[in-house]
């Protein structure tokens, strides 16, 4: 099932036209690559999905963003997250001086999903804990419950932000670089959840990061953004043997190591 859908997205910044008509979808149970340089628009975009930026005026063909079969460009940010996107940028959002475990009870105290629902009745927190500690577990994070937020490594927060989105039960999450600054063994088990999240859980993730390789060995679908524009989609084979991608993104040494290995 399509998630998210976007329509010929333009955004300007005074005179400076940064995103120029970029389409895309994105699909429940997918892992769905953003790849692009510095500068490309890649932040930009999903700033102005998730609302922080203002979507331009659109019409029936320009500037359409769908969640599921509607049209959200009015929508505030708090009534986009409340249907199930999330959105996880570079910078860390976690409150640093509170415990691990009091900053993910945020999510259960305050979030419509736990908050909320009435259908759990007693067990919600018994609930609660299970998948949380389920999480902790995948993440190696159990035995941090009790420590600062503020004195994890870099790889350690990123993991506790993931674990926090996927406690409030979203459809389709959007993670802005979620490898920069992550030591290689939290890589590798972040990849490992975002497909589990996609797979297991049915949601739609969407990743924008410089990490070309580990994108490219989980995602199902990818998109180059090069100057505001979406040069090329498709799968893996797709992006690797696309000229201009390979000319002015990827770079011939790239794509000659790449073919030499099995991603």
């Amino acid at each position: 099932m399509i998630f998210l859908t976007v329509k010929n997205l333009s955004k300007t910044f005074g005179k400076k036209l940064i995103l120029k008509s970029i389409s895309f979808e994105l699909n429940s149970g997918e892992v769905v690559a953003l790849l692009g340089p510095n500068g490309a628009g890649k932040t930009t975009l999903l700033r102005t999905i998730i609302g922080l930026l203002k979507t331009p005026k659109y019409d029936s063909d320009l500037n359409n963003i769908w969640l599921e079969n509607q049209l959200i460009n009015k929508w505030p940010i708090f009534k986009r997250v409340e249907n199930g996107l999330l959105y996880l940028p570079q910078q860390t959002s976690l409150f640093r001086e509170m415990t691990v475990l009091d900053n993910l009870k945020l999510v259960y105290e305050y979030h419509n999903y736990w908050a909320d629902n009435f259908k759990l009745k007693k067990n919600r927190w018994k609930i609660f804990e299970e998948e949380m500690d389920r999480w902790l577990a995948k993440t190696d994070l159990t035995s941090c419950k009790k420590q600062l937020a503020g004195n994890l490594s870099g790889g350690q927060k990123r993991k506790l932000e993931v674990v926090r989105s996927i406690l409030m039960h979203p459809k389709g999450i959007m993670l802005d670089e979620p490898f920069a600054g992550v030591d290689p063994k939290s890589i590798y088990e972040l990849r490992k959840i975002f497909v589990d999240m996609a797979e297991k859980n049915n949601i739609a993730v969407l990743i924008s990061d410089h990490n070309v390789e580990q994108l490219l060995s989980i995602a199902t679908r990818i998109y180059v953004v090069i100057d505001g524009c979406v040069v090329t989609s498709g799968g893996v084979e797709d992006i690797v043997n696309h000229n201009f991608t390979k000319e002015m993104y990827l770079g011939k040494q790239f794509y000659s190591e790449f073919l030499k290995k099995d991603l």
